[in-house]
């Protein structure tokens, strides 16, 4: 397998299970259903039609000709799947169908594959009051979500563009003060920027030290997640 990285593009695909789940859809949101893989051959994609009642059509005679009305083909389609912890998409075109026992679709090999790895961890959307403390500057916020690694930062108001300039450009620690709801006094943690989305005033941060608060609050999520059930 060529690639250019864990995440980025592949020109051929793993080896794929029999029965693996693929998401299915095309550009414009006419077609989108879920499916199982079948199997490569002779350099073609074979995945199992859906029912017709996933097609969301109606008035187009027998079953046959809704699939063949549907599934015309060099029809482009997008195809995603998981592969050991790896999500993998594609762009392939419908070369034809079969319809007599299982229903299956065939279509062509992808040219280009693109590739990124799962997060290891969900991620927990929040609303937890942040200050960021880089250097001299100081900068409001709201994380918005977290795992035990990493969260956004969503910053408050409009910040300075060299404020956010000296943030994408910053390879040290930053200081975050975190207020948790079950904590009187703000928490200091230790974190590093990994990227910045400047028009929406987003920060992305991996969590360097202080991580034994951020799994408290974490725990208290999962807590209240089950409490219906006990």
């Amino acid at each position: 397998m060529s690639a250019k990285g864990e995440n980025g593009l592949l020109d051929t695909l793993p080896v794929i299970d029999s029965g693996t789940v693929v998401q299915v859809n095309d550009s414009g949101g006419g077609i989108k259903y879920v499916s199982r893989f079948v199997g490569m051959d002779n350099q073609v994609i074979i995945t199992r039609l859906p029912p017709v009642s996933q097609l969301n059509k109606s008035g187009m005679g027998t079953e046959d000709l809704t699939y063949r009305d549907t599934f015309h083909k060099k029809r482009k389609l997008i195809m995603r799947m998981i592969v050991n912890g790896q999500i993998f998409a594609f762009e392939t075109e419908v070369i034809d169908l079969m319809l007599q026992g299982s229903k299956l679709l065939i279509t062509t090999y992808p040219k280009a594959i693109q590739s990124r790895l799962l997060r290891k961890e969900p991620r927990y959307p929040c609303t937890l009051p942040t200050v960021l403390t880089s250097g001299e500057e100081s900068l409001e916020g709201v994380l918005i979500n977290l795992s035990s690694s990493g969260g956004l930062l969503q910053l408050t108001g409009e910040p300075e563009l060299e404020s956010l300039q000296a943030l994408k450009s910053e390879q040290g620690e930053v200081s975050l003060n975190v207020t948790m709801p079950f904590d009187e006094q703000p928490v200091a943690i230790k974190a590093k920027v990994m990227s910045l989305a400047a028009p929406e005033y987003q920060v992305g941060l991996a969590f360097v030290d202080g991580k034994e608060a951020i799994q408290k609050y974490i725990t208290t999520l999962k807590l209240d997640s089950i409490g219906d059930f006990f």
